[in-house]
């Protein structure tokens, strides 16, 4: 099993497994997640650590739904 080494593939991962954005978002913050796939649950802990500040989880969100966090 590969390392996810950013949000983006993280992103990608889980969509691939067929999660959606409201899927991935919900369980970011969890301490257990409900998935029996090991890859999906590692990602998931790649993904909480990427997003450990809410910055971060700003751009996760900018990410998953493609809003652009350079608007002033």
């Amino acid at each position: 099993m590969a390392e996810v080494s950013s949000m983006k593939q993280a992103v990608d991962l889980l969509r691939g497994k067929g999660l959606s954005n409201r899927e991935i978002l919900s369980n970011v913050d969890n301490s257990h997640f409900p998935f029996d796939d090991e890859e999906v649950v590692m990602t998931f802990i790649d993904l909480q650590i990427e997003c450990s500040s809410d910055q971060d989880f700003d751009k996760l969100v900018a990410y998953l739904y493609q809003f652009d966090l350079n608007e002033s």
